[in-house]
């Protein structure tokens, strides 16, 4: 596509405007050290499908390949019933660890959508609420 510019080693360095506005963009070259400013009416973020699970570690909670939270059945999908679950299924945002809930982009098999993480973060306070009814 023609209106599509791929710049490679390119940083952001500073969004341009006024009255909440963006007219520009200020861009360096990380190899180069040039800069320059690019006319911009709008910028897509794009922070990179890498979680922040780390602070998981250890904790019990199952995560995937990639470091993606499983929740719900898809625990159960895995062939391995989380051991703490022998009288109940999970709740569909619920990890292996009873009472922790995971919603969002950091959930595994989410569809990594705003709107999806929203709504996913409004069910997981109804379920937490539920949960916490049993207690």
């Amino acid at each position: 596509n023609s209106k599509i510019d791929i710049r490679w080693h390119t940083e952001v360095k500073e969004f341009i405007g006024e009255d909440a506005k963006l007219s520009g963009i200020r861009l360096l070259n990380n190899k180069t050290g040039s800069e320059e400013t690019l006319p911009v009416d709008g910028a897509f973020i794009f922070v990179g499908l890498t979680p922040n699970t780390g602070f998981l570690e250890g904790s019990g909670v199952v995560l995937d390949q990639w470091g993606f939270v499983v929740t719900g059945h898809d625990l159960l999908h895995r062939g391995e019933r989380p051991k703490d679950y022998a009288d109940r299924d999970p709740h569909i945002l619920e990890t292996s660890v009873p009472g922790i809930f995971a919603a969002g982009d950091v959930r595994d098999k989410s569809t990594k959508q705003v709107a999806s993480a929203a709504g996913e973060g409004a069910s997981a306070t109804l379920i937490i609420r539920e949960y916490l009814k049993t207690m």
